[in-house]
């Protein structure tokens, strides 16, 4: 499915997302779940940046609103809280958390079905960086 905004592809996003079993970590002994990388192409923006200045770090939280432009769409496991990668505008790539993915309204019915296969899915991503 390709998206009319597939033209402006503007970042690239690497979630790590869970895969089937687990495995022991060697150092702790905890079984953990395996995972793997799913990557997208998107169309951001950057919406906002916020500094926060603390005795002897400072924080910038920055905010990336958009729609997911790969042909695939967005993989079922990449939800609320997902981690991953951003590359955005060509810039060096940073750690990402999703705060929303897909629309609020869904991806089928008329109104759902059409802004999805015109506009793809729509995520919500925030980076913080500690200087």
């Amino acid at each position: 499915m390709a998206t009319a905004l597939a033209a402006l592809d503007n970042a690239t996003v690497t979630f790590t997302v869970t895969a089937s079993g687990t495995t022991v970590d060697a150092d702790t002994g905890n079984v953990v779940p395996n995972t793997t990388t799913v990557q997208v192409s998107a169309y951001l923006k950057g919406e906002s940046v916020n500094e926060v200045v603390y005795p002897g770090v400072n924080q910038v939280t920055t905010l990336f609103e958009g729609y997911v432009t790969s042909t695939s769409g967005l993989d079922a496991r990449v939800v609320a809280g997902t981690t991953g990668q951003l590359t955005f505008a060509g810039q060096t790539s940073v750690d990402c958390e999703v705060l929303e993915a897909r629309l609020p309204y869904g991806t089928s019915g008329l109104l759902g079905g059409t802004l999805a296969s015109a506009l793809g899915p729509k995520i919500r991503l925030v980076s913080r960086k500690q200087t």
